[in-house]
């Protein structure tokens, strides 16, 4: 699916009206589809909150549209300025003979199967609501905390669409209705708090990424090539992992990450630094010694940096980034990275899989733009990134967003299997591990979810890779 920012978003809709004159029309579609979404959850009286813009004139359309159909509809006008189609929607309903008021009812007043439909702010905001638009989400909000189903258009009021995090005071939906483009805020940050159940409408426009090019992409199996197996292949086939982590008493991390890979299709995996005799009998050890890990280093695919290494290992780490192999850099290699003031990219392929934590000690400073944070990771070390969170982003050029958001991967050593999985894919070339790589993971969480129900713990995930690749049969 194609994503688009707010500005981006704006320009492909007047570019629309311009070239079709269909300003009204699709107004009208949106309010025509809203509504109907509305009618499932209906049980009672329908509440149209009307802001300024255009997504206010929506919301009179659902009004109108809900009066036409004889449904018990009151609708809230927030402001007298309506101009733009909005005005038309207005001229619309007041054909129909449809009934404004301008004051916010008392919560008590509404009741149990009755639906709001949030059109305060679209995605043409910029700054934090005030006055009576801040009561209005405050009063949505108040309704939503009672009960009572909100429905938003486009995103929820006070929401940027561009980067997913409150202006403000923002509402808080059950579903949100994306209309004619899909907003790349409603699918990170704090959006997937808000936003509820997402839904996109294209209003009938079709193939709008030849009239304007998408900011980002919805990940979906859509866009990946799993790694194609043999039947006569042997384990030499796939690749050597090395992974430099689960050093004292951080074993389980590095032990994650090297049965992820194996899990991926690695055909030998290697770990350097655990000394414990409760290794994986699957893994290979390497003694923490630098100068067998330097001589290891040239028969290897990929090297994995990071998982439960500690402080201890600059050494290892500086030699690791020397070198020309593949490499996948997590948790404790980032932070080598944060403190190492280099002052050259690596030329070589390599991937970062920061948390927002880990980003910020990148950069020196703490932003709540996830995009932003992901085009100064890349201006500043090079490479390629994911950044995980809810609604991972995976890029930057081009962008990419995982729709997964569950805090349920918020377990220990689920980013050591994300890592895992990775660097199993790179070891035997895959095409865009980094994002195959976040997809298996988040497959493989969900086939978990489905059995586990509510929560995780990190070995549930490796034990669902198979699963996850097994999908693309």
């Amino acid at each position: 699916m194609y994503l688009y920012d707010s500005k981006t978003a704006q320009i492909l809709e007047q570019t629309c009206i311009k070239k079709n004159k269909c300003g009204f029309l699709l107004m009208m579609r949106a309010a025509y589809t809203v509504l109907n979404f509305a009618k499932k959850k209906l049980q009672g009286r329908l509440w149209c909150v009307v802001g300024p813009g255009n997504n206010g004139g929506d919301a009179i359309g659902v009004a109108a549209l809900a009066f036409l159909e004889n449904i018990d509809t009151r609708c809230i006008r927030l402001t007298s300025s309506i101009k733009g189609d909005a005005a038309l929607s207005y001229e619309f309903s007041q054909n129909l003979n449809l009934k404004f008021q301008a004051d916010l009812p008392q919560i008590h007043s509404l009741k149990q199967g009755d639906v709001i439909i949030d059109g305060v702010f679209g995605i043409g905001i910029s700054r934090p609501p005030e006055g009576l638009m801040a009561h209005a989400i405050e009063w949505i909000n108040e309704a939503h905390s009672n009960g009572i189903t909100v429905i938003s258009i486009d995103v929820p009021s006070g929401l940027n669409a561009t980067n997913g995090q409150p202006f403000g005071r923002v509402v808080r939906a059950d579903a949100t209705i994306m209309c004619l483009t899909a907003k790349q805020g409603c699918y990170t940050g704090q959006s997937p708090d808000l936003t509820g159940e997402l839904c996109f409408a294209d209003l009938g426009i079709k193939n709008s990424n030849n009239l304007i090019s998408p900011n980002s992409y919805l990940l979906s199996s859509n866009q990946l090539t799993a790694p194609n197996r043999s039947p006569i292949a042997h384990k030499g086939n796939y690749g050597n992992v090395l992974v430099l982590g689960g050093w004292d008493g951080m074993e389980g991390a590095g032990f994650l990450a090297g049965i992820a890979a194996l899990r991926t299709g690695a055909g030998k995996v290697y770990i350097c630094g655990p000394k414990t005799e409760r290794q994986p009998y699957e893994l290979i050890n390497i003694p923490r010694d630098i100068n067998k890990f330097k001589s290891i280093l040239s028969t290897m695919d990929v090297l994995i940096v990071g998982p439960g290494l500690g402080q201890d290992a600059d050494e290892f780490i500086e030699t690791a980034w020397s070198e020309t192999i593949p490499l996948i850099m997590d948790a404790d290699g980032l932070r080598w990275l944060a403190k190492a003031n280099l002052t050259k990219q690596r030329k070589s392929f390599w991937i970062g899989t920061p948390h927002p934590g880990e980003a910020a000690a990148l950069l020196k400073e703490n932003c709540d733009d996830r995009f932003k944070v992901l085009e100064a990771l890349y201006q500043k070390f090079g490479g390629k990134w994911v950044l995980k969170g809810p609604g991972t982003l995976i890029g930057p050029k081009p962008i990419f967003i995982n729709p997964l958001a569950n805090s349920a991967l918020a377990t220990a050593g689920s980013g050591d299997v994300l890592a895992g999985i990775i660097g199993g894919l790179v070891a035997q070339k895959a095409f865009d591990p980094e994002l195959l790589g976040v997809y298996l993971h988040s497959k493989a969480a969900c086939y978990a979810l489905a059995e586990n129900k509510k929560t995780l713990l990190a070995s549930d995930i490796v034990n669902k890779i198979g699963n996850a690749l097994a999908s693309f049969d």
